[in-house]
């Protein structure tokens, strides 16, 4: 038997307008949360991957360009130890924003919220 269009209609609303608009924020604080948090793991191991600091130290005390002097030796050290010190300046930094965004995520919602009160009801 045909359902009536007033009867989709109130369906409609109530089961897909409201509903979602009540399961939003199970939502966005579980599931939303877990798959954001893992696509910023993601990207951080993308981006540690990306620097390469775990090559720099497997070969921290090899020689660069197969200079195998001792002075040869001590410059590719220290220019590694640079290279490995920019890149983990480079990593703390990216953690900080990541960090950021997490929160954001986390406390965008609320500040949403905060101020559509503020706009409901004045002072």
């Amino acid at each position: 038997m045909a359902t009536s269009t007033s009867t989709r209609v109130v369906r409609f609303i109530l089961r897909d307008l409201i509903g979602e608009a009540l399961y939003f924020p199970l939502w966005w604080y579980s599931l939303g949360a877990v798959t954001f948090g893992r696509s910023l793991l993601r990207g951080w191991k993308d981006t540690a991957y990306r620097l390469a600091i775990v090559i720099q130290l497997r070969n921290m005390f090899r020689p660069m360009y197969a200079d195998y002097t001792r002075s040869g030796r001590v410059i590719s050290f220290f220019f590694r130890l640079m290279l490995l010190l920019w890149a983990c300046l480079l990593l703390m930094a990216w953690t900080v924003v990541e960090i950021a965004l997490l929160i954001l995520w986390l406390v965008g919602p609320l500040f949403a919220a905060a101020l559509l009160v503020l706009q409901l009801f004045p002072r």
